[in-house]
């Protein structure tokens, strides 16, 4: 068995934790022992306990030498051939690990190049660690063709070590799903005939929700019986309720929180919107592709790798109230053209968006890298 150590700085909800379970539920029958060291902070932690080799409980925010050596000691004593870091904090701390370790292998894979947060000074000190750490890594993986252009263009990769692995579900889970709308309808205290948008997200700034909501408004003017229902949680949960409350949308908006029940939810939406500011390559388009749902999404890195506009949804301008205000519109006065969009978008998530077809790709990286 080929010894492998994945580094995360979160067990949260969220891609990372997602992308790294469906690799340990296929990794042991190709001859892969895979550890994961990664914080106890989240719903996905005992799920990797299932699955894994091995699960390291581990403070890894801040960032902490006394964390980097633990991990140096880990990797000699449990004789890891290669470790796999996802984001950027992750890569902060396995990239070192090359020189500590002499002769592991690192392959790093980004989930989003997000540089526009930072403040100047900040931001030049992020690009310039992340331009040294370049030389410490064997392979790079983007999950977007876009990440990929981004992470070439900062200076983060090069284009010889750096390919492309798209994240991927199981479309037949979204395809077949029954649901009861009335029963969701009734659960959100939404009129029997609602026409339901919704969006399942972190509920942060990078997701664009203050554009979306602004929007919201003014659609539900031209369509009272219009409904937003936002799925998921975050930091920004308290400012978003203070600006559903500003536009008087108390009534016309719900927070859903964190659910389990997505596949089904999204069988009830009759449009899926993405506000989001930038991608890496978000599940939920790939996931409202695969259940049939109609998308309007921002035209950003990451949506673009998902969703071709007027094929199988429509992108609008970022950062722009009116430009989602009328791509929402146009999704509710044209009921057929979503339609064929919809269909588009499952034969896209059938051809391009499988995790069988992720592993595959991330297979053929490890043997590039242990079996050369």
């Amino acid at each position: 068995m080929k010894k492998i150590l994945y580094i995360a700085i979160s067990s949260q909800t969220g891609g990372v934790p997602r992308h790294i379970l469906d690799v340990l539920k296929r990794a042991k029958p190709y001859g892969y022992e895979i550890r994961v060291a990664v914080p106890a902070d989240g719903d996905y932690y005992p799920w990797f306990q299932e699955y894994a080799a091995d699960v390291w409980n581990i403070k890894l925010k801040p960032y902490s030498l006394r964390s980097l050596l633990a991990l140096r000691r880990y990797v000699r004593k449990n004789g890891i051939e290669l470790v796999h870091s996802h984001g950027k904090g992750a890569g902060m701390y396995a990239r070192p690990l090359k020189i500590l370790c002499p002769g592991i292998r690192v392959v790093h894979t980004f989930h989003g190049v997000h540089v526009e947060q930072y403040g100047m000074f900040v931001r030049l000190i992020y690009c310039q660690i992340e331009r040294v750490l370049k030389r410490l890594t064997d392979r790079f993986i983007c999950v977007s063709a876009g990440e990929h252009r981004e992470a070439l263009r900062l200076g983060f990769a090069d284009k010889k070590r750096t390919g492309v692995i798209g994240n991927g579900v199981e479309p037949e889970i979204f395809e077949t799903v029954a649901v009861d709308k009335s029963h969701y309808l009734e659960e959100f205290g939404f009129p029997k005939d609602a026409y339901v948008i919704g969006c399942v997200a972190r509920l942060e700034q990078i997701k664009g929700l203050p554009f979306l909501l602004e929007a919201f408004a003014e659609l539900v003017k031209a369509f009272p019986r219009c409904r937003l229902l936002l799925v998921g949680d975050g930091p920004d949960r308290e400012k978003t309720e203070k600006e559903i409350q500003e536009l008087g949308l108390q009534e016309a908006v719900r927070l859903a929180g964190f659910r389990y029940d997505v596949p089904q939810l999204l069988k009830v939406f009759d449009l899926y919107v993405s506000a989001s500011l930038k991608e890496g390559m978000p599940y939920t388009l790939i996931e409202a592709l695969a259940a049939g749902t109609p998308i309007v999404a921002t035209d950003v890195t990451g949506n673009q790798d998902v969703v071709v506009s007027g094929q199988t949804g429509l992108l609008v301008a970022s950062r722009d109230a009116g430009a989602m205000y009328r791509g929402l519109l146009y999704a509710r006065e044209h009921p057929q053209e979503c339609q064929k969009w919809a269909e588009n978008g499952r034969q896209s998530v059938k051809a391009n968006f499988t995790i069988q077809k992720s592993w595959e790709q991330l297979v053929h990286v490890y043997k590039q890298i242990l079996e050369p």
